[in-house]
Order: structure tokens, then sequence, then C-alpha cells
């Protein structure tokens, strides 16, 4: 099962319509200014979230009345942010269509996937609001945890939280460089095998720039972990 959340940060047009030009989705959630985009792009949406306070009323007037779509409008002065709200509501609807266990550290760059995974993209998550985009970066472990692949995605990134280790393969990678970030206070047993800068069994700790900026140089590459959990970031620039 795969879905798509489309939320209201910077969003590239011509970047997101090629990335989503060969992506087929089960569900489609636009969040508040992200509908902006999927009116743009002319996409099918299943559902619409948040408390519509940066779209603009004619936009919004086009959908929030569609009996194919569910519309969730929630006041301004909520607990959450729309996207945390989308992406709870895109965990449950994983539950509502339960499939085999998928490996949540498989390859981002795989865009193949297969029928029994469970993928979570979101599209918009990335801006100049740095407390949202933390925010967002934090959620990918509730997602991870919940047995979902997550994918913050934009032009210049792919951002994906793994526990444990994941595989790359060059053809077709995302971006030239892989950088690990330690999302918990300390990073044990980090082996890369495959990069311009290897590495046996290192440790490093939040707030530690050891695994930044590293480049796939064999055409399979691989990440172990030992302890912790890293965003993975592939990017370019």
């Amino acid at each position: 099962m795969k879905v798509l959340i489309i939320t209201g940060g910077n969003i590239d047009d011509d970047f997101a319509f090629s990335f989503l030009k060969n992506s087929k989705y089960d569900e489609v959630i636009a969040v508040d200014g992200g509908l902006a985009f999927a009116d743009r792009a002319g996409m099918t949406i299943t559902h619409l979230v948040g408390d519509f306070d940066t779209i603009d009323g004619g936009t919004l007037e086009k959908y929030v009345h569609r009996k194919d779509i569910c519309v969730h409008q929630f006041i301004p002065e909520k607990d959450y942010t729309d996207t945390d709200i989308a992406v709870k509501l895109a965990l449950q609807l994983f539950d509502e269509n339960p499939c085999r266990e998928t490996t949540v550290s498989s390859c981002p760059c795989k865009m193949s996937q297969s029928a029994d995974e469970k993928i979570l993209h979101i599209l918009g998550g990335t801006g100049s609001r740095l407390d949202h985009v933390l925010a967002n970066l934090q959620m990918l472990k509730n997602i991870m945890e919940a047995g979902v692949q997550g994918i913050l995605i934009d032009k210049n990134n792919q951002i994906q939280m793994i526990r444990g280790g994941c595989e790359l393969k060059k053809e077709g990678i995302f971006g030239k460089y892989m950088s690990l970030v330690p999302a918990t206070m300390d990073l044990s047993g980090i082996t890369l095998e495959g990069f311009k800068y290897p590495l046996n069994q290192a440790n490093t700790h939040f707030g530690e720039s050891l695994c930044v900026s590293n480049e796939l140089v064999a055409e399979k590459g691989r990440i172990t972990i030992e302890e912790g959990l890293a965003w993975m970031i592939l990017s370019r620039d």
C-alpha cells in the first residue's frame, strides 16, 4: 500500500510533477496549503485535512463539498500540526488495509516497490518554517515504528529514519550524497561498505557530523547500525 501526503511547505513544481508522473498511490491526503499544489497538478485526492487557514477560499471551495473526498476539518487552536494529523490519518489507513510486514529500512531510492510494502511519501514537508521541518523529521520515527517506510521528499533531499541498516543501489539513487544524522543520543556499531568513506564498527553521538556527506562508489552499498536511530538523508545540490 502506498500513501502520499501533500502538505504546505515548499514544493518545486517541476520536480514534483516529474516525481509523481510514474507514481501510483492508494490514498492521497492533501493538507491545507498543499491542496494548492494538488489542484495545479490535477491530482485525485481522497482526503483533505487541516484548519484551512493557508489555502485560498476559491480553491478550497472546489474540493470541500465533494462527495468523493473525506474532509477532516479542525479549528486553528488544535494540539497538533496539520501535517501531524495527516500522518496519524495515514497510519490509520495502513491499519485499515493490513498487509505483510515490510522491512522499513529498505532502500528509499527503489521506487518500484513490491505490493506488500507500506510506503508513505510526504511532499511539501520541508520549507522555511524550521519548527515545522524539525517536527516533520521527528514524525518519521513514529512512521517507522508503525512498520511503514516514511520518506520526506523535496527537490534536493529524500529523508528517512532507519534502524538496523539499509542497502543502497547506485543505479537510480537520489543524489550524490548520503548522510547519517543521529536521531538518538548514541549511534553505535556503524559499518559503511561500498562508500567513499567506509567505516567499521564506528560510534558517533547526537550533535556530531561524522557521517555527513558520504558518497556511494560501489554498485551496492551497505549501512549497518548496531544500536540507535538515524536520519538517512540522500541529497543533491
